[in-house]
């Protein structure tokens, strides 16, 4: 389970768009939360002030923390403290510390954080429960993908959520489908050997991330997870190719890893 959960907030209401995940997510694990802010222009004491006001607001154990006149990425990765901690966050934001345009403050945190991070994209919504949801997890069938499925097991156990495994290929690519095959079962069998429900889905579309976007508006899922590194298709590069487009299609949370290379 994560340790704290952090959420950095920029004074935007697509950053406090996060709390609403945040809050279920805590509850959910039995975690605390952390508001995050840094900026310029405005007092420490004004910073607090917003931030304990939106603290007021959760119905959970929660912190406060200011972090005055750095970059965004810099605050949050300094601020986590446990590779158990998790990052909550929106993808978009008007300023500071919420701009994360996936390609700024986004990925530059995944570059200098080894903890999970759940990105929020522009189309996501708060409307489908998390506890007792459905958790989509992507896999390629290459053993980096495959480092999603112990934090996919944690957060499905705490949460109670159901597992789908999602693997997507292309028309007529019957071989790479029959890896993938293989790949979902043996991921299956792990959660089901965790005491988990799990299933596979083999998804068949030319465009990996727009399949698995459409999937999981179909089920509808409460949070996708998979890793911003993979062999080919499904989490390849950093925060980069499906990854990115998953989340910014997304109408939930994605839970993200880095994984090296």
């Amino acid at each position: 389970m994560p340790n704290t959960l952090l959420v950095p907030l920029d004074g935007s209401d697509l950053s406090e768009s996060a709390l609403p995940v945040a809050e279920q997510l805590s509850v959910g694990l039995d975690s605390p939360v952390t508001l995050l802010t840094s900026g310029w222009g405005s007092t420490v004491t004004d910073l607090e002030g917003y931030l304990a006001a939106n603290a007021a607001m959760l119905g959970t154990a929660c912190s406060t923390v200011v972090i005055p006149d750095t970059f965004p990425a810099t605050a949050i990765a300094g601020a986590v403290r446990s590779a158990d901690d998790t990052v909550v966050m929106a993808t978009h934001g008007r300023t500071g510390i919420g701009r994360a345009l996936l390609g700024s403050v986004a990925e530059d945190l995944l570059r200098r954080t080894d903890s999970t991070v759940v990105l929020l994209g522009p189309s996501t919504t708060t409307t489908t429960p998390i506890v007792g949801g459905t958790l989509v997890v992507t896999t390629d069938g290459s053993a980096r993908s495959a480092r999603i499925l112990p934090v996919a097991a944690r957060w499905a156990r705490g949460l109670e959520m159901r597992i789908i495994v999602v693997t997507v290929a292309a028309p007529g690519s019957d071989a790479l489908a029959d890896e993938l095959e293989r790949a979902a079962a043996a991921s299956v069998g792990f959660f089901r050997s965790e005491g988990l429900d799990a299933s596979h889905e083999a998804l068949i579309g030319a465009t990996p991330a727009e399949t698995i976007a459409a999937f999981a508006r179909q089920v509808p899922a409460a949070l996708i997870a998979m890793c911003t590194h993979g062999r080919t298709g499904l989490g390849r590069t950093a925060l980069g190719s499906t990854t990115i487009k998953v989340v910014h299609s997304s109408t939930c949370p994605v839970v993200v890893i880095r994984t090296s290379d």
